[in-house]
């Protein structure tokens, strides 16, 4: 698991499942990826990959995020997807008994989710529950979160199904779920029981358990959820920079948010790692090579940044040298 590891086979054959996020992986905004759709379709052909779609959002259903993904092109089932909603719900069951009565503060979709493990949601702050879960919902009223804090004074559980404090949107980042968990925390002065969502365990084991993988890869755009979840867990990680997270992100991250492979896409998947050789205050990597503090050379921009990342992790220069050194050659860093 130590970051940007070699493979000199394509991830794809080394690897049995492909863990999937979603936005800023698969699709930006409302279009796909460049050339990623037609890559990811070929995987579970040419090298009999499993393709699992794992995704903190718990407004929607399984069924809905594959009807999604085979609008932009790609053969997925709702098997094939696995929300917090599903890791929320099935953490919940775990805490109170069968049968009981659930606070959804979150779409009709979490409460399904809810119901499917053999508890009953409710939206009725006049009743007794035995728990509240809380997912992402746009149409979120600020009334439910009043009710929410009323139910959670009588000290039940309280299950979040993710913590991401933005969501993305087509209006730019909004308040995601973290958000409003943190709001309804200040207000009742005590934090939720369990979180569900990357980066934390359940759902992370759930997509591996889902896909019943003996080598799962994490792909995706964020260090603290897909990167963090990948090691919380115990598995490779391979980074894509079509999403959220710079070069300068990358440089800064510290050991424990540091991917195994990066590659601008998930097109990376079906291609091989080379890894970068580090002698002394020397690193290369095919034509490319950093010496004296100077990054010399010329080829794949990949390889440039792979050579700057290790200099800057190893200590052989600052983060800000790195992008210097970077910038220079016309590779972008932020």
């Amino acid at each position: 698991m130590a970051p940007l590891q070699q493979s000199s086979e394509v991830l794809a054959s080394v690897y049995d499942a492909a863990l999937f996020d979603l936005d800023g992986v698969i699709y930006v905004g409302q279009d796909s990826v460049p050339g990623v759709v037609p890559a990811i379709n070929s995987l579970h052909d040419k090298f009999g990959m499993t393709l699992t779609y794992v995704t903190n959002n718990a407004s929607r259903s399984p069924s809905s995020v594959a009807d999604h993904l085979r609008e932009l092109g790609l053969d997925a089932r709702a098997e094939d997807v696995v929300t917090s909603a599903q890791a929320g719900a099935a953490v919940l069951a775990t805490l109170v008994p069968q049968g009981s009565s659930i606070f959804v503060l979150g779409s009709r979709d979490l409460m399904a989710e809810v119901e499917l493990v053999g508890l009953v949601p409710s939206q009725d702050v006049e009743a007794t529950h035995a728990g509240v879960i809380e997912g992402y919902w746009p149409d979120m009223p600020w009334r439910m979160l009043s009710q929410a804090s009323h139910v959670l004074s009588s000290g039940v559980p309280w299950v979040a199904t993710n913590m991401d404090i933005t969501i993305p949107t087509q209006w730019g980042m909004a308040p995601g779920n973290g958000a409003m968990v943190n709001a309804l925390a200040a207000s009742v002065g005590r934090r939720p029981t369990a979180v569900a969502g990357k980066p934390e365990v359940p759902l992370m084991q759930q997509s591996i358990d889902r896909a019943q993988a003996k080598r799962p890869l994490v792909i995706g755009d964020r260090l603290d959820t897909d990167i963090q979840g990948a090691v919380n867990v115990g598995i490779d990680s391979l980074l894509v920079f079509s999403g959220v997270t710079t070069v300068t992100d990358l440089l800064n991250a510290p050991h424990d948010l540091r991917p195994t492979y990066i590659s601008w896409d998930a097109t990376g998947l079906a291609d091989e790692h080379p890894a970068v050789s580090l002698v002394g205050e020397q690193a290369q990597l095919n034509e490319w090579h950093f010496d004296g503090g100077q990054l010399i050379g010329q080829g794949d921009n990949l390889d440039a940044i792979r050579i700057m990342l290790v200099a800057a992790w190893n200590g052989l220069c600052t983060v800000d040298e790195a992008t210097t050194q970077l910038s220079k050659r016309g590779i972008a860093v932020g």
